[in-house]
């Protein structure tokens, strides 16, 4: 199932799982290019599990079987890049 989205690219954070996921997912099939976004740490002030990088490594995994292409991007709570700086004021 393609048409709607081929050839574009959409930006999708949470991507990691749940419907971030379901998103990137049914996007890809429509025939959209994914970048994938999630944080993939823990957050001390939340109570549950969060993404991990497993996790966003099978959403990557599930568009690429649809033969469209992902940038997976895990973040960090910094504003930057996982494992990167924060931004300086």
């Amino acid at each position: 199932m393609t048409g709607r989205v081929e050839g574009k690219v959409a930006f999708i954070t949470g991507a990691a799982r749940g419907l971030g996921r379901s998103h990137a997912i049914r996007l890809a099939q429509e025939g959209a290019d994914i970048i994938a976004v999630d944080l993939c740490q823990q957050v001390e002030s939340v109570p549950y599990p969060l993404a991990t990088p497993a996790d966003l490594a099978q959403t990557v995994k599930e568009v690429e079987a649809l033969d469209r292409r992902t940038r997976p991007r895990p973040r960090s709570r910094t504003c930057g890049p996982a494992g990167g700086a924060a931004r300086s004021s």
